[in-house]
């Protein structure tokens, strides 16, 4: 690798598909750790490194789940996926 990676990185090939929207927000995210990073692929790992630190920094939700919430929230998902063009 060029430059060479600091001690303890590792380099991975990695194939993501998501939505154009969720793209867009994550070449946003990029671009802003861009300008610390020396390469495209360390910007990248930059910003995958944020978000995991801020989703487990991320409080619970707030309550429990029950049954009801979980089967709501399958029926919703199921439901969005029928729609035309999803």
């Amino acid at each position: 690798m060029h430059p060479t990676l600091p001690d303890c990185w590792e380099s991975r090939a990695l194939r993501v598909a998501m939505s154009e929207e969720d793209w867009t927000r994550l070449e946003s995210l990029i671009l802003r750790v861009a300008a610390d990073q020396p390469t495209r692929a360390r910007a990248l790992g930059a910003a995958l490194s944020y978000l995991m630190r801020e989703e487990s920094a991320a409080p619970p939700e707030s309550g429990p789940l029950d049954w009801l919430d979980w089967e709501l929230r399958k029926t919703l998902h199921a439901l969005r996926s029928l729609r035309p063009g999803a």
